[in-house]
């Protein structure tokens, strides 16, 4: 068996997922808090201790603390300090990129925002878009046992052992004894996951709920259908009135050409998706998911530039608006994936 120097933690989506919200939260926060105060500065009339010192000292201590302890607690303790420190560092981004050292820098939070997206996406694909190998679920159920010894686990933790050296070779000895190994170790209590953990699936759950209900997913639909009348409103205003829509466009920067490529570009994507509604819900809301991808990688990125924390409601939306499409998506390829079946095998 070949050694493998790097292997992936199954639940790195988990501490990314809570790195990236402490980031997010300290922006808001010291952003509010900065504007509750007037902006103070911490030094006195000579020094000015900028908060990404602050920032860069969490950093060192949520990285320390990851690698001077062992245990749960202690790795989500550092990726909550390093979360934070991250999120003191690039809220002065401004003084990063201008000569002036000005934080008041309007592309700033649009600047923040494509970070955080680009973290998101490029770790979750190199986290998850490669299936996990034999040896990643041998380390990683080696990396669960680190607890058992300061007390009887869990069955939460005995079950995720168990299931990650199913998913091992089985042909290992290692694999075999340490399956011998965790089946005779006692349980005590189900076990609960993180705070953060929690909350997020009780949240997905509700949500997931609301949105089989039959209406919801009519009102995506409706949602959809009523931007796509909006969009040819606009097509026929061109037409009709060429001379008031160029006059309008004349101001237009940057910003608002690339905003306005973003909705053209959805909704091409939203007039497929109603084209394919009666033919193939699948097919039809795929198209919608990526209207929506389209909103939040690129429309999202230029109104954030041009309203900074003004265009918050609307990434929202987007946002809470992308994950319903995906569970519905997901709805009708468990669907269709049953018709598919029942087809090839009808029943006598």
């Amino acid at each position: 068996m070949n050694r493998s120097y790097i292997n992936r933690n199954l639940h790195s989506m988990d501490h990314l997922e809570l790195w990236l919200l402490m980031a997010i939260a300290t922006v808001f926060a010291l952003r509010l808090f900065l504007v509750i105060t007037g902006y103070p500065q911490v030094g006195g009339s000579v020094l000015h201790i900028a908060h990404v010192l602050w920032g860069g000292l969490l950093m060192a201590v949520g990285t320390i603390t990851l690698f001077a302890f062992v245990g749960k607690i202690p790795e989500t303790l550092g990726t909550m300090a390093s979360g934070i420190g991250f999120g003191l560092f690039i809220d002065e981004v401004g003084k990063f990129v201008t000569k002036d050292n000005n934080y008041f820098f309007q592309p700033s939070v649009a600047i923040m925002y494509t970070v955080f997206v680009l973290l998101y996406i490029i770790a979750r694909w190199v986290l998850t878009s490669i299936r996990y190998s034999e040896t990643e679920y041998l380390v990683n159920s080696i990396n669960e046992m680190r607890e058992i010894p300061v007390g009887a686990a869990t069955i939460a933790e005995k079950r995720t052992v168990l299931y990650d050296l199913g998913n091992s070779n089985p042909a290992n000895p290692l694999v075999r004894d340490l399956k011998q190994l965790v089946e005779r170790i006692e349980t005590t209590g189900s076990g609960r996951h993180g705070l953060y953990v929690r909350w997020r699936d009780a949240f997905i759950r509700g949500y997931s709920a609301l949105t089989s209900k039959t209406w919801f997913t009519r009102v995506i639909a409706g949602f959809f259908i009523l931007q796509f009348i909006g969009t040819l409103s606009i097509v026929l205003a061109v037409l009709f009135d060429a001379g008031q829509v160029a006059s309008d466009l004349d101001g237009f920067g940057f910003a608002d050409w690339a905003i306005l490529a973003s909705n053209a570009i959805s909704a091409v994507y939203i007039t497929w998706g109603i084209l394919l509604l009666k033919r193939s819900r699948l097919r039809a809301y795929m198209m919608f998911d990526r209207s929506v991808l389209v909103q939040l990688l690129l429309g999202e990125v230029f109104l954030f530039y041009k309203d900074e924390f003004g265009a918050l409601p609307g990434f929202i939306f987007y946002l809470l608006l992308l994950l319903a499409i995906r569970l519905v998506l997901r709805r009708e390829k468990n669907a269709e994936i049953e018709a598919h079946v029942a087809s090839a095998n009808p029943m006598d």
